[in-house]
């Protein structure tokens, strides 16, 4: 038989899930493959993939097949490189593995480097591949791979080398900070040189090319390129004499992508804004330049150019496009110069005003394949749906690029001619922006349906975005029905991350869904007891604990406590196993219950009655509850207890009749806690007390009168202390003239009066 048809063969038994005993088949295609002086005809006449399987497995099922591939590998490794490399990047690791130590690698690396500076193999790609693989296995001297700085720069105008090199210079970069600095720049300086000589293969463009890829990665070190005195000449140069568009573009594009470096900003305001004055006047330029001032801050330099001028410039490319259809860089510029401007007011109620506009956001939002676009448009959506009030809070929230642009701005830009601060936005026109163009639209169901495949920086967007629109109660249910809860949980669940501030506007949103909703209606992926930690994240942790706190004490606020207190009542009260484990899970975490029983104590009242009032909920499934407060051989439960027995004094009625509740529930539900009760004296003397004091309120009152059912109903009939109290039967008697009593508790009154002895 051929080689071919050997191979076909065997990866026919393969495939069926035979299982190869003679490894002599693996030895001897091997070596046949790797023998092979002409791999084209070998590929005419069977499928590379084939070929992978075989090599593949001869690799992995037996050390001897494994032994006889490493020998035929390295003793022709330019021959071997050369099938490997028709193969798919799933082999590299095979070819890679063939090299146990730096010293045998040095064949295959010295092949690598003769082939990458040719530049006539067309598997760039897989030879980068293998190179970077080299490269984490192996500790090399720079010497030795310092190849790879001068024949990438050389090739960094070619689009499939760029990606690669950004990777293998990272590692270089971090393996050999100095010594791969060094180099690199001298072979940027080079590249200056060859420029200032006019020779060479437009190295200007190579530069461009270079320092846009390296830029997100290596700042500092593009930036000390970027800021060179002689290329700034080279730059000005080749643009006002070539008049070439390409190149102009290119250079406006760096521009843009090296505003990520604040030196670098102010560096092009002072160095090129007169090349920005002349290009923004032509059409083929007018979007790039406008992203670059928008960066850069430096349009205040220029005559009529405010930043509303800049964004309607932005605004009318999304005008004019089709996004369906388009994938073009002055969207792309536009929809980033926007995510800028949007943070400005008056830029902000010029785009809600634009229904075109709004649409074709939305609709990049909801693109089924997110892209930068559609990571953009989120950004400006989110900028867009800020509430006035919570301007200054969600700031936070953007990209730390945009934060410094915005500060920089504050500082540079005339408060009426460009910024319009002294223009102010109501909570009525981003309410019915976020109603028309985000609840309307299904904005938000279409990211949370795909929120699990979304990068990470994309799922903060929407984060933020929910957060924005769950700020007014109107927009609560239509969010939960568009799935937000569960992306909210996913997020919280998924980051474990203490520094992630989107956490608290995560938790944020969770409290305020939670509390205008039943908890029984809203949870399918997720249980109600997934919500209750992200909830404690917005309450601060007593002291012991403190520097373990998830969230910086300054970012949390009284109303955040507030409202995942009224959240957590809430899910509390959930019914059937759901509501008991919910019960369970607060009363039994020791961080949970120690939060509650500080604010029990809280000086706020408001937070104080909100924390009784949790407490009162949470008795709905006693028994782990009950625990905190009723064990009266446990030092902390009886420390608990006589706390709640002083809180009915409190001046708060709203906060008497969470205390009262506590009681009455208990001692309805545990009836052998309900004859503890009746024990304890200071109990039932205060609640006397309040009864007398506030017999007339009815809320309080039925309590009151519950409590004293369901303990009077377990006394012993010897026992005088209550069925012989006046004091406690005048009051009784009181309550019973209150008109517009609920039946069931006049029928328990009826029946504690008839128990008294007086």
């Amino acid at each position: 038989m051929s080689l071919p048809s050997d191979i076909e063969e065997l990866c026919s038994r393969l495939e069926k899930g035979v299982k190869v005993t003679d490894v002599e088949e693996y030895n001897s295609l091997v070596k046949d493959i790797l023998c092979c002086d002409n791999s084209k005809e070998l590929f005419k006449t069977v499928t590379p993939e084939k070929v992978e399987e075989v090599l593949t497995r001869a690799y992995q099922d037996y050390s001897e097949s494994r032994s006889v591939l490493v020998n035929q590998v390295q003793s022709s490794v330019p021959r071997a490189l050369t099938i490997f490399e028709a193969l798919s990047p799933q082999s590299v690791y095979i070819l890679a593995g063939c090299f146990s130590d730096v010293e045998s690698s040095y064949k295959i690396l010295e092949e690598l480097k003769t082939r990458i500076h040719y530049g006539e193999d067309f598997h760039v790609k897989y030879l980068l591949n293998v190179t970077l693989q080299l490269l984490s296995k192996f500790d090399y001297s720079f010497d030795k791979i310092a190849f790879l700085v001068d024949e990438l720069c050389e090739r960094g105008r070619e689009n499939e080398i760029r990606p690669l090199m950004l990777v293998v210079f990272s590692m270089l970069e971090k393996k050999f900070e100095k010594d791969f600095d060094q180099k690199f720049l001298k072979e940027m300086d080079s590249l200056v040189m060859e420029s200032e000589a006019d020779v060479g293969n437009d190295p200007l463009e190579s530069i461009i090319n270079i320092l846009m890829e390296l830029y997100p990665v290596l700042t500092s070190l593009c930036s000390e390129v970027f800021l060179g005195e002689r290329l700034v000449k080279q730059f000005k140069r080749k643009v006002l004499v070539q008049d070439d568009e390409d190149f102009t573009k290119n250079l406006l594009k760096l521009f843009s992508i090296a505003c990520i470096d604040e030196n670098v900003r102010v560096y092009i305001s002072e160095h090129y804004i007169s090349l920005l004055e002349q290009s923004i006047k032509i059409k083929a330029y007018t979007v790039l330049t406008t992203l670059v001032l928008v960066k850069t801050w430096s349009f205040a330099k220029l005559q009529n150019v405010s930043i509303n001028a800049l964004a309607e410039i932005l605004i009318d490319v999304i005008m004019t496009m089709d996004i369906d259809v388009c994938k073009d860089e002055e969207l792309s510029a536009s929809i980033e110069g926007l995510a800028y401007l949007s943070l400005k007011t008056s830029v902000k109620q010029s785009l809600r005003k634009k229904k075109r506009v709004c649409n074709q956001l939305a609709a990049l939002a909801k693109a089924e394949n997110m892209n930068s676009d559609s990571y953009g448009s989120l950004v400006v959506l989110g900028n867009l749906s800020v509430y006035p009030e919570d301007k200054k809070d969600g700031s936070s929230l953007e990209p730390k690029a945009m934060r410094d642009l915005k500060s920089y701005s504050d500082l540079k830009s005339p408060i009426d001619s460009n910024g319009g601060s002294n223009v102010k936005e109501t909570k009525e026109e981003v309410l019915q922006f976020n109603t028309e163009y985000i609840v309307k639209e299904q904005v938000l169901s279409a990211l949370c349906a795909k929120f699990g495949g979304l990068s990470h920086g994309s799922k903060q967007q929407v984060i933020r975005l929910i957060y924005n629109v769950t700020r007014d109660r109107t927009c609560i249910d239509d969010c939960i029905k568009q799935g937000c809860i569960t992306s909210v949980l996913e997020y919280m669940v998924n980051n474990q991350s203490s520094k992630d501030i989107v956490k608290v506007y995560a938790a944020r949103a969770l409290a305020k869904m939670l509390i205008y909703t039943n908890p029984s209606l809203i949870f399918n992926k997720y249980s109600p007891v997934n919500a209750i930690g992200p909830l404690f994240e917005l309450i601060p942790k007593v002291a012991p604990n403190a520097q373990d706190e998830s969230f910086d004490s300054d970012l949390l606020t009284v109303v955040d406590t507030y409202e995942a207190l009224l959240a957590l009542t809430n899910l509390a009260s959930t019914e059937g196993s759901q509501g008991e484990e919910v019960c369970k899970r607060i009363a039994t975490n020791d961080e949970f219950w120690s939060m509650i029983e500080n604010l029990m104590l809280d000086e706020n009242t408001v937070l104080q009655r909100s924390t009784l009032e949790l407490i009162g909920n949470l008795m709905s499934n006693p028994l782990p509850i009950a625990a905190k407060f009723f064990n009266f051989e446990n030092p902390r439960s009886v420390k608990n207890f006589n706390v709640l027995v002083k809180l009915l004094d409190l001046n708060d009625l709203p906060s008497q009749r969470a205390v009262t509740a506590i009681f009455a529930n208990i001692a309805t539900s545990v009836p052998f806690i309900a004859v503890e009760l009746s024990k304890q004296q200071e109990l039932i003397d205060r609640m006397i007390d309040l009864f007398a004091e506030q017999w007339e309120d009815e809320e309080l009152s039925h309590r009151l009168i519950i409590f004293f059912y369901a303990i009077m109903d377990e006394l012993p009939a010897e026992d005088s202390y209550l069925s012989g109290n006046n004091r406690l039967k005048e009051c009784l008697e009181r309550a019973q003239k209150l008109t517009n009593r609920d039946p069931q508790v006049s029928e328990m009154l009826s029946i504690v009066l008839s128990k008294f002895k007086v």
